[in-house]
């Protein structure tokens, strides 16, 4: 895969937060360092980094696509109140060897954030 300076920012920006963006955010951070950079680049970019391996395509319950430079194994918890996605862990997911080669797991664990829950947003 070549790696165009337009493919770098987009890489660089996934490397610098924690906040599993969507597509939109990505653009609008890029554009602050690539401000002709349009908004299918960056999709065309996010994909091939997916397709590479790179980054990691998340769709959590909100039915938009987020994305997530860390490619270590680990889960995500999903506050199904304000949408918030954390990385978690210390996750232990166990498959066994009856079920076929495993390539990869993905969990995604749904709840409330300890934010909501301490703001009384507790959306039970």
């Amino acid at each position: 895969m070549r790696f165009s300076r337009q493919r770098q920012v987009v890489y660089q920006t996934l490397q610098q937060t924690d906040t599993h963006p969507d597509a939109q955010w990505v653009y609008n951070k890029v554009r602050e360092v690539l401000p002709n950079i349009s908004l299918g680049t960056v999709y065309r970019n996010l994909n091939e980094l997916c397709c590479a391996g790179m980054v990691k395509r998340i769709s959590a319950s909100d039915n938009v696509e987020r994305f997530d430079a860390r490619t270590a194994s680990h889960a995500h918890f999903v506050c199904r109140c304000c949408g918030k996605i954390d990385d978690v862990f210390d996750s232990n997911v166990d498959v066994g060897e009856t079920h076929g080669t495993v390539e990869s797991v993905e969990v995604m664990v749904y709840g409330v954030c300890s934010e909501c829950m301490k703001g009384g947003n507790y959306c039970g």
